[in-house]
């Protein structure tokens, strides 16, 4: 049985195409145009402050690119 609790969006912005979090492990995947980054740690606060920004790609710049360590 899988206990993940995931959540996934799709957005129309040209920064952020979708997002996918995994609420257990908190770690967010976000499809930008140059790749796919899988960041750790993210607090849920955080992808919730993603899914109500205006600007998908001003919100990521300012509070996810620099602050959490990722994968692509």
């Amino acid at each position: 049985m899988n206990n993940n609790i995931r959540a996934y969006l799709e957005f129309d912005s040209s920064a952020v195409r979708c997002a996918e979090y995994d609420y257990q492990s908190k770690e967010l995947s976000l499809n930008l145009p140059s790749a796919v980054y899988t960041y750790q740690e993210v607090p849920c606060h955080v992808f919730d402050g993603l899914i109500q920004a205006t600007s998908k790609g001003k919100f990521f710049n300012k509070y996810i690119k620099n602050d959490f360590k990722f994968n692509k």
